[in-house]
């Protein structure tokens, strides 16, 4: 008991105070929320408005679980019939909470992109986002090796431990480009870059100046690709590479999107398909989408070293979107030069 103690407080400290393990909100599914891996791909949608909610559960099997939700939101500002470029813009939310004392991080961020059509086939965009966070954690639920008395637990024992403060706000401010080439109908491929946290933002829970904890900035490497093959089938592939201070991760998927129906206003899709972060889990993914609604599932089968702990139950991840696509009078069989 007195080594589970001690290994919980050094785990606490680490996450806490030196901030070497300050990581942003990563997703499996991460081309259903496309905000959160570069502000250039705000309005990068088939449709005029888009939102999206995201939910993941990680590590049932270990006593430091960890619980992330994400929530965007993001619109085109002008008709996309109209020739030259278009402004968008978006928000999103994530909330983010783990183990025992309960750490947790929520931010708040205002996206801005434009894109321009270079010809027919060729778009190149770039974006921003200014926002705000809060980082935050309980000392109610927290044990020390101070309150280990030599035979047993006694939370009334003093912890020795103190912190200026449990909670702290933090400006954040990224950027981001995008490059779209556009095949016939649904064929697409989006690459691009976002760069997060350019501000370095002081990232601790002490008021010291000598204690100058930065949060690393954050940069995302993508390409989201669908290639049309038949009037009911696509191949997708994707692949994601993110670097934040000491810590990488490689995401690579790819699956089919079978069309069940193409009627407009009637479209129904089922994209089936499995992922793999490199050196951490394989992730199989399955979604169903209907008229503007589309909604998923997978499941992070951990198979890293950690998976002695978690048994393999890296956890599920649920995400709910709905597209609003406003049909031009004018081109009753096209919705947008975006598909």
């Amino acid at each position: 008991m007195n080594m589970n103690i001690s290994i919980k407080g050094v785990i606490f400290c680490l996450l806490t105070i030196s901030g070497v393990s300050a990581q942003d909100v990563h997703l499996s599914q991460y081309q259903f929320d496309r905000l959160q891996i570069s502000p250039a791909l705000t309005g990068m949608f088939n449709g005029d408005k888009q939102a999206a909610l995201v939910h993941k559960q990680q590590y049932f099997a270990v006593p430091v679980d960890y619980l992330t939700f994400s929530g965007s939101y993001d619109v085109k500002f002008q008709d996309c019939y109209d020739e030259g470029g278009f402004f968008s813009g978006g928000i999103l939310f994530n909330y983010d909470q783990s183990a025992d004392s309960k750490l947790s991080l929520a931010s708040l961020t205002i996206n801005g992109s434009y894109t321009l059509p270079l010809t027919t086939s060729l778009f190149v965009g770039g974006g921003a986002y200014v926002g705000v966070g809060q980082r935050s954690f309980s000392e109610k639920d927290l044990q020390w090796d101070n309150q280990w008395d030599g035979s047993m637990f006694d939370p009334t024992r003093p912890t020795g431990e103190s912190f200026d403060k449990t909670s702290f706000t933090f400006l954040d401010a990224g950027l981001g480009a995008n490059i779209r080439l556009q095949g016939v109908d649904r064929t697409k491929l989006d690459a691009g870059i976002g760069a997060f946290h350019l501000n370095r933002p002081n990232y601790t829970f002490y008021d010291n100046p000598n204690e100058d904890v930065r949060l690393p900035i954050r940069l995302s490497f993508y390409g989201l690709g669908i290639l049309k093959v038949l009037d009911i089938l696509d191949l997708y592939a994707n692949g994601l590479y993110q670097d934040q201070g000491p810590y990488s991760e490689t995401v690579l998927g790819g699956g089919a999107i079978i069309h069940l129906s193409n009627k407009k206003a009637r479209e129904v899709e089922l994209p089936l398909g499995a992922a793999v972060r490199l050196n951490d889990a394989l992730i199989p993914q399955i979604a169903l989408g209907y008229d503007g609604w589309k909604g998923g599932f997978s499941y992070d089968i951990n198979n890293s070293e950690f998976e002695v702990a978690t048994d393999g139950k890296g956890g599920p991840e649920f995400f709910l979107t709905y597209t609003y696509k406003k049909l031009c009078p004018l081109k009753q069989t096209k919705v947008c030069t975006i598909f």
